[in-house]
């Protein structure tokens, strides 16, 4: 299969066990933690956002 969109890509990897033989998120070698969570959202923030509202500029 090959994903055209992040959406496909994380959907792909979330349904194929892992090497160890389970669910990715039941996995604790292999799931995220709660800091890796909160890098993820950080970074992809922006794409969450209200694409209409103006972009805050940094400090």
């Amino acid at each position: 299969m090959i994903c055209r969109t992040a959406a496909e890509a994380l959907a792909a990897g979330m349904t194929d066990d892992c090497d160890h033989g389970l669910a990715p998120t039941d996995c604790p070698s292999c799931r995220l933690t709660p800091s890796e969570v909160s890098a993820l959202a950080v970074m992809y923030r922006h794409l969450t956002t209200d694409a209409t509202r103006p972009a805050r500029r940094a400090a």
